[in-house]
């Protein structure tokens, strides 16, 4: 199990002066990203053996928001490797050893060389320690996006894909797309879980038209192209 200790700053936070899900999902993308630095599995042996880890989705559930200025502990552990997939859960403890967030993640590995999935070799996961899966009910890697009939805006004005949103990738940055979403919701409410769909990267200058919809108390962020096919779906409740 890999740890890394966090205190939340004043630039994290939102208004309410607590983290929302998408720095809830940054905290779980750094947390990771340390880890693969610390075996040796970071940037540089990305590029030097053109193989990479892509997320797939998030399932995240929240018990409590960390506030400004709390110290926090951010853990993560691969539970199963299976054909082409990694299995990842995190969780976030409280300074009195209390759990108040935890997620599930499922990742592709990639040849980035032909850009398509492959299965990785012992090499590839050597140095990832795999430990029991957290208790939750895990959902699917796929979010079913809702009917029109529960569509209740099209933005006519798309979002550019711009430098600051791309990461080492050269794509948008997993939590970008997260924070983008939570703008577009528009709610100061404090969701409990949300799930993150990964369908297809977008790079400098492509534009993502953001779709909302809502069924009672489950609302949906769709960005997707031109021709309606989504980059990422963001679903929260």
């Amino acid at each position: 199990m890999f740890e890394m200790k966090r205190e939340v700053t004043y630039s994290q936070v939102r208004r309410n002066l607590k983290l929302d899900m998408a720095e809830i999902a940054q905290f779980f993308q750094d947390c990771v990203l340390l880890q693969s630095e610390t075996i040796g599995k970071g940037v540089e042996e990305t590029e030097r053996s053109q193989t990479a880890w892509y997320l797939s989705s998030w399932q995240i559930e929240v018990e409590r928001y960390p506030e400004f200025m709390e110290e926090v502990t951010v853990r993560t552990w691969p539970h199963e490797f299976k054909s082409m997939y990694g299995y990842r859960n995190f969780d976030i403890i409280d300074s009195k050893g209390k759990t108040i967030a935890r997620a599930n993640s499922i990742w592709i590995f990639m040849d980035l060389a032909k850009m398509r999935p492959s299965k990785p070799t012992e090499e590839n996961i050597k140095g990832y320690v795999l430990e029991p899966a957290l208790d939750m009910e895990y959902a699917p890697r796929k979010i079913n996006i809702l009917g029109d009939e529960c569509k209740i805006s099209d933005v006519v004005e798309p979002i550019v894909v711009k430098y600051s949103f791309l990461d080492s990738n050269n794509h948008v940055n997993n939590g970008r797309y997260v924070k983008e979403a939570m703008d577009y919701i528009l709610t100061e409410k404090e969701y409990k879980q949300m799930r993150v769909d990964y369908r297809k990267a977008a790079t400098l200058g492509d534009k993502m038209y953001p779709i909302k919809y809502q069924k009672e108390d489950l609302a949906q962020l769709v960005f997707a192209d031109k021709e309606g096919n989504p980059y990422v779906v963001v679903e929260v409740v």
